[in-house]
């Protein structure tokens, strides 16, 4: 009997061993794509740089793409700092979650308990404004910001204060605020603005009787995040990074002249995957009451302490995020506790060609990191397809065989869906040449016609896209999208 036992323990033993070793060699696999669906985007033109980190299972990657500012050689790196923006807003809703299992506030206080002086005007119809409507951007004013703050802020986007100091402060915004006017009920209408996490860390600051910016570094350390600053551009400018605004022009920075609560924060990628992780992996109760959901709008999206995006999917199960995007940066962060895993990507554009870009590779990486251990096999095989379509489907053959480690094995759905988004990326000639060898390889499949119709179509050789789409309908009699575009011919009087 010890001697079958020990036989056990020991089968067990390489049992998990190689299970380790599929695992890492799986995330190996992840990563590869990862980087390349990064440096397809870069390819796209519209983003100087890219700095991403992944978290899945315990394993963490980051990596960095491009050059900060392009013809310099600057690839960004450790050091590099970058403009976080609104994501700022989730350190003022963390310190405020732990006010409140400090019960040093309630999220249903009436701010004004907290104000001094007569604010008459922070009231609908006798429902005041509380410390939950400051973290759920629910306030229910009439105007987003006081006229004055709003002037400032234009002036600080057109660059105006690069070299000025900026003659405004919490004082003269407090006397602001007694201008603003409510014309809805607060709780009950979502506007996304800066004057609630601003005046949370003034609550803060009241009821712990320190510096806001004090309180913020405390936590900083707490998660020894020791490359995180606020409102401190000054003592690190030799590693902030250049950010780049709609017309590709150098963006200046976004001084914040107020506590900092809503933004003025730069911080690097591996203090990024710190507060990463800390959502991930830590105890500290701070993390769930800052997640709870506070406020649900009505499209049904929900808002914690200040973290955006909460919800529930039916595969990766709870997820929250924010995002932040100052003048020149754009950057967010993905937090998936059910599922293990989160996300980190930041570009230095912000124009919106860049901003589809930023947001299409953020959600491409995702819907992989979703199912890891699996492994896209068409976002795996992607690169070799370029290159050797004969080598490919070799390789894509032998590797679909295993289901359990690869998900999208349908050599052609794949093929259509590479094509597709060479397309997107307007590579007309290369989203050719896989349509038509994904004819070559199924040469009854309507929908591949449908797609070499498209292919043509937008290469504005409509004589080609006529004739494809015209071979679709005849082995799809149904093919609705076919008929709609040989009409367009039609009617045009192309492709005759």
């Amino acid at each position: 009997m010890k001697k079958v036992i020990a036989i056990l323990i020991i089968l067990l033993a390489v049992s998990c061993k190689n299970s380790t070793k599929t695992e890492v060699n799986s995330f190996k696999k992840l990563t590869d794509i990862v980087d390349q669906h990064a440096e397809s985007t870069l390819q796209k033109g519209n983003i100087n740089s890219i700095a991403l980190a992944i978290y899945r299972n315990g394993k963490v990657y980051k990596n960095y793409f491009g050059e900060i500012d392009k013809g310099k050689n600057n690839t960004p790196n450790d050091n590099t700092l970058y403009e976080i923006a609104s994501i700022t807003k989730v350190f003022t809703g963390s310190l405020a979650a732990k006010a409140v299992l400090e019960n040093k506030i309630n999220l249903d206080d009436d701010i004004r308990k907290y104000l001094e002086g007569n604010y008459d005007n922070l009231e609908f119809e006798n429902t005041p404004i509380t410390i939950k409507n400051l973290l759920t951007h629910s306030l229910g004013f009439k105007n987003k910001h006081p006229k004055t703050f709003s002037d400032i802020n234009d002036k600080i986007a057109e660059g105006y204060y690069v070299d000025k100091e900026i003659a405004y402060d919490f004082n003269i915004f407090l006397e602001d605020l007694k201008t603003m006017e409510l014309d809805k009920k607060p709780g009950t209408f979502f506007e996304y603005n800066n004057i609630g996490p601003e005046l949370m860390a003034y609550i803060l600051q009241k009821v712990y009787q320190k510096n806001y910016k004090t309180l913020v570094y405390d936590f900083l350390k707490e998660l020894e995040m020791n490359s995180t600053y606020l409102m401190d551009f000054e003592n690190h400018k030799n590693n902030l990074a250049n950010g780049y605004d709609e017309k590709n022009n150098l963006a200046p920075l976004y001084k914040n002249p107020l506590l900092g609560g809503a933004g003025g924060m730069i911080s690097t990628l591996p203090d990024l995957i710190k507060l990463m992780k800390f959502q991930l992996e830590s105890k500290n109760p701070i993390v769930k009451e800052a997640t709870k959901t506070l406020f649900t709008d009505e499209e049904g999206d929900k808002m914690g302490y200040l973290w955006q995006g909460l919800g529930v999917a039916e595969e990766e199960g709870f997820y929250y995020s924010k995002t932040g995007n100052s003048l020149g940066i754009h950057s967010g962060i993905l937090i998936c506790p059910d599922s293990n895993y989160g996300e980190i990507v930041i570009i230095n554009n912000n124009s919106d060609a860049a901003s589809d870009d930023y947001f299409n590779l953020f959600y491409t990486i995702e819907a992989d990191l979703i199912k890891f251990p699996k492994i896209n096999l068409k976002s795996y095989i992607k690169a070799k397809v370029l290159t050797d379509k004969i080598a490919a489907k070799k390789e894509f053959e032998q590797l679909k065989r295993n289901e359990n480690n690869y998900f999208n094995t349908d050599f052609i759905d794949a093929l259509n869906r590479i094509g597709y988004e060479l397309l997107k990326d307007k590579k007309m000639e290369k989203a050719i040449e896989i349509f038509e060898f994904a004819i070559s390889e199924d040469p009854k499949n309507a929908n591949l016609y449908d797609s070499l119709g498209q292919a043509h179509f937008e290469n504005k050789n409509y004589t080609k896209a006529k004739l494809n789409y015209e071979k679709s309908l005849e082995l799809d009699p149904k093919n609705t999208n076919a008929e709609k575009y040989l009409a367009k011919i039609e009617k045009q009087k192309i492709g005759n």
